[in-house]
């Protein structure tokens, strides 16, 4: 053991374990390694008594973080986090032969041709050489990025005192380097290969472009200015750039400029005669893009002068015809000036507006040749969280507005997406996928006749019926691919053919089209308005969830079909495919095995390339199981139950209830042990206590007695079973979770205690406030989302009192701890605050810990440190008869 362990050679803060690994590549030396370990200890072979894990094993543990695989497949990275000690970033070959390892977090790159890796960290960047173990160190670097595909790195570095920052272009393979001082703006070209840049020279401003292609580097200067260039901005082509140039201190007096690099023309912006309709019209200092084929440019447009008529700083008139409340104007800019997108087409020196008041939002399609138009505020005041928006093509450049669609629901582009050519449009209404053809104006229902459900009701409202997805469309651009609930879909544009994919509704199995398969977007600054081109013909991968909580990835073949790349009842999750290469990676783990990190090529046998936590087979360990059981309307419903690491049949433990909506995908979910998690399922299994996930299926109009019915439901089944003391079970939930549990204990005595966080408490006082999160009126949280009380409290107020903890404080006798941060955004403190008083006031036993600085989650360690202790205590106390606590006893000492 010590041979190996000295074999083992640490170069420059990097670990090789070429040396060592080349000896044990050879059959002969495993054996002859393995009889050595055996004939040194003769009890190995004998059944070894599993450790009881304690907090003083934790640090040991670490959670496998950020995998990455270089584009040849042939090198992988990942970090381990510790919860105690520093986290260490980790590079090896996929073929296990050679290691290197960072102390720290660093942010890491590869390089496209595999042999090189860059790690940045506390300002320093190293050039890992990955063939010969060399490394170069660059110290006071900012940032970096791979140009020029991957042949150089451009390094941002801290210049001198206020002279800008220090560029730095080095070849990965020379090790050349070119510099560039005292820059104070840049951008690069989207090929990597052109540098735009200005400099400050003395009193003024110098514009240079540098072609990175060209050798040795000529730098061209374009313009000088009195003042700094703002805005430079690359047309995705790399043939042309814009800027905004400012002549003079003034604000008003910005110029639009815009160049075109193969004609080396020079076009300006004439603002007064593309203005002279408006003279009250100037630029403004906002993004500028460029259309692909670098014939128009969209820039933003204010008043020349400030409207102060809707701001008033001695009062805010708060009206009640408003469709938007006053801090949601003011958060998203409402208040005051806007800026305006107009689309500038340079060789004609023609512009027009984009958008205007009845349309004030805008997106392009990816050819620019027209533009979608609307307003999110066509339907307000509204109390959804989506957006209802009539929505507009305006063609280009005629400026003419004509009706695409009406009362399209839509949050950040989700549910209409342009074609990448601009052709088509396609979007969800009324529970149907439509596609519209831009060339003939013509509309196609592409769902209407397909046997499937291609859409489901969001918080089980019938008035939020979305959509379950669609990825894209087929590289010919003359198909939709269309999820169902189940189900990959195929359908013509003209919706007379389609084809399901995948078999999943007959398994009971997900398939949902993988990251990996994507390529990375060139839509640019509206790619979230467009989806790619998927190339069903050369096969997808395909990520899988089973109904029974099984995982994987699956490769759709196009002349074989379905094939299992890697599936079963585990987690496997986070694949990610070598860019030039059949090579995969994937984290695999289950609640009993740890997880690790797994490489694989088709047609081999995976291999597993990290696996920091394997030493937990030596400690005693919980396992957990689903259980079934229905809830009053006899629907079938599972849960996630844990069982104590030193379970024996016959006896009965202490049990901890976490509810929060559905949770029955954490059966697989590995949990590292740890002090800083206020309920970590791992530690309380180590410390004899049974663990339980109920899912709960919800009434609409009755979250609260939806929630006490599928608990009670889960309890019992467990109490049946034969497995848990029904007088020591303990109730645990925070947020949504925390009011469950609050309601519920005000309608039942079946719990001996019972930990709320963050909780809502008064349905009526939180519906009539306004989220500091999002400057919003609660209402929609309520109507149409998560609390799921359908209508408005004015329709239905009789439930949203019967729904209210605070209504029934009286009934409440179960000891209760609750927790909040005194900085919440999302639910108010106070809401805890409330029942703390009533409570107190009938003098119930109840302790609200209120930790200072904090928001609807503790972030801080030492408080999350603390919070957890308490929780361990409290339960400890009410479920194992443990004493009190000095804390639980007196509280605020005198």
């Amino acid at each position: 053991m010590m041979a190996i362990k000295f074999s083992v050679k640490i170069y420059r803060g990097m670990y090789n374990q070429n040396t060592a690994l080349c000896f044990l590549n050879k059959k002969c030396g495993y054996i002859f390694l393995f009889i050595l370990m055996l004939s040194a200890y003769p009890s190995w072979g004998q059944a070894t008594p599993k450790k009881k894990l304690t907090p003083n094993d934790y640090h040991r543990w670490s959670t496998l973080f950020i995998p990455q695989i270089s584009d040849d497949g042939q090198w992988v990275s990942y970090t381990k986090q510790y919860d105690y000690g520093q986290d260490t970033l980790f590079i090896s070959s996929t073929d296990g032969n050679t290691k290197y390892f960072y102390p720290g977090d660093g942010f890491l790159k590869f390089s496209p041709k595999g042999s090189k890796a860059l790690v940045l960290d506390n300002s320093v960047l190293q050039i890992q050489d990955l063939l010969d173990g060399t490394v170069e160190k660059v110290p006071s670097v900012l940032s970096y990025e791979m140009i020029q595909d991957g042949v150089s790195v451009l390094i941002r570095k801290v210049g001198d005192k206020n002279s800008g920052q220090h560029l730095s272009i080095k070849h990965l393979n020379t090790g050349n380097t070119y510099d560039l001082t005292e820059v104070n703006i840049y951008t690069i070209s989207s090929k990597g290969n052109k540098l735009l840049y200005s400099k400050r020279i003395g009193e003024s401003y110098n514009l240079y472009l540098l072609d990175m292609a060209s050798h040795p580097y000529q730098p061209v200067l374009l313009r000088t200015s009195v003042e700094p260039f703002k805005k430079l901005t690359w047309g995705s082509s790399g043939n042309s750039f814009a800027f905004l140039e400012q002549e003079s201190s003034s604000v008003n007096n910005l110029d639009l400029c815009f160049y075109k690099i193969d004609d080396q023309q020079w076009f300006r912006l004439n603002q007064e005669s593309i203005f002279y309709k408006d003279s009250q019209l100037k630029l403004a200092d906002y993004r500028l893009v460029i259309a692909p084929d670098d014939s128009k440019v969209l820039f933003g447009v204010k008043p020349l002068v400030g409207n102060n008529q809707i701001k008033d700083d001695l009062v805010e008139i708060w009206h009640g015809k408003d469709k938007i409340i006053h801090p949601r104007r003011e958060s998203l800019g409402l208040v005051g000036d806007q800026v305006r997108d107009w689309m500038w087409w340079p060789k004609k020196q023609k512009a027009i507006k984009l958008e205007t008041k009845n349309h004030p939002e805008s997106v392009p399609a990816p050819d620019f040749n027209y533009a979608v138009v609307y307003n999110l505020w066509d339907n307000e005041p509204r109390f959804k969280r989506d957006f209802e928006m009539n929505i507009y093509i305006k063609e280009l450049p005629s400026g003419k507005n004509h009706l695409l669609a009406e009362n399209i629901e839509s949050y950040g582009g989700r549910y209409i997406k342009f074609s990448d050519d601009a052709r088509f449009i396609k979007y969800f209404k009324n529970g149907h996928w439509w596609v519209y053809n831009t060339k003939n104006q013509s509309y196609v229902n592409l769902t209407e006749n397909l046997d499937g459900r291609f859409s489901f009701l969001d918080y089980g409202n019938v008035e939020d019926e979305v959509p379950y997805g669609s990825p894209g469309w087929n590289h010919e651009l003359n198909m939709v691919l269309i999820y169902d609930e189940y189900d990959l879909w195929q359908v013509s544009l003209d919706g007379k053919r389609s084809k399901r994919l995948t078999n999943g509704r007959e398994k009971g199995i997900r398939y949902r089209v993988c990251d990996a398969t994507f390529e990375p977007s060139t839509a640019g600054y509206f790619s979230n308005f467009t989806d790619n081109r998927l190339d069903v013909d050369k096969g997808l991968v395909l990520e899988a969830q089973g109904d029974d909580i099984s995982s994987g990835y699956f490769y759709l073949d196009p002349d074989k079909g379905l094939q299992a790349l890697v599936y079963g009842p585990k987690r496997v999750y986070n694949l990610k495919r070598a860019k030039n290469s059949q090579d995969y990676i994937y984290l695999e783990e289950s609640f009993e095995e740890p997880t690790r990190l797994v490489h694989f090529k088709k047609g081999n046998t995976p291999n597993t390339i990290a696996n920091p936590n394997a030493f937990q087979f030596k400690y005693a360990w919980g396992r957990s199981k689903l259980i079934n059981y229905q809830n009053k309307n006899g629907e079938n419903i599972q849960g996630v139950l844990i069982y104590p690491s030193d379970y024996e049949p016959g006896q009965t433990y202490p049990m901890v209830v976490h509810i929060y909506e559905e949770q029955k995908h954490k059966l697989h979910k590995a949990v590292i042990p740890s002090e800083y998690d206020k309920l970590n399922p791992t530690v309380f299994a180590a410390n004899g206590y049974f663990f339980l996930y109920p899912d709960i299926k919800y009434d609409i109009g009755s979250p609260g007695n939806s929630a006490l019915d599928c608990v009670t439901s889960a309890v019992n089944k467990v109490v049946d079973m034969g497995l848990v003391d029904p007088k020591r079970v303990g109730l645990y939930g925070a947020s949504f979770g925390g009011f469950e549990t609050t309601y519920i204990i005000s309608q039942t005595d079946i719990f001996a205690t019972a930990i709320a966080g963050v909780a809502v408490t008064d349905f009526v006082r939180s519906y009539l406030s306004i989220s500091e999160s999002e400057d919003w009126d609660n209402a929609w949280r309520y109507e149409h989302h998560q609390f799921r009380m359908g209508k408005s409290f004015t329709e239905n107020f009789k439930n949203f009192i019967d729904n209210s903890p605070i209504h029934h404080v009286h009934s409440i006798n179960t000891p209760l701890l609750g927790w909040v941060g005194k900085a919440d955004r999302n639910v108010h403190w106070t809401q805890s605050v409330e029942l703390y008083l009533a409570l107190r006031r009938l003098k119930k036993e109840h302790i609200l810990l209120v930790y200072p600085k904090e928001k609807h989650s503790i972030r801080d360690k030492e408080k999350q440190k603390d919070l957890a202790q308490r929780v361990n205590e409290w339960l400890d106390h009410y479920l194992k008869r443990y004493p009190k606590k000095e804390w639980m006893e007196k509280g605020w000492k005198e």
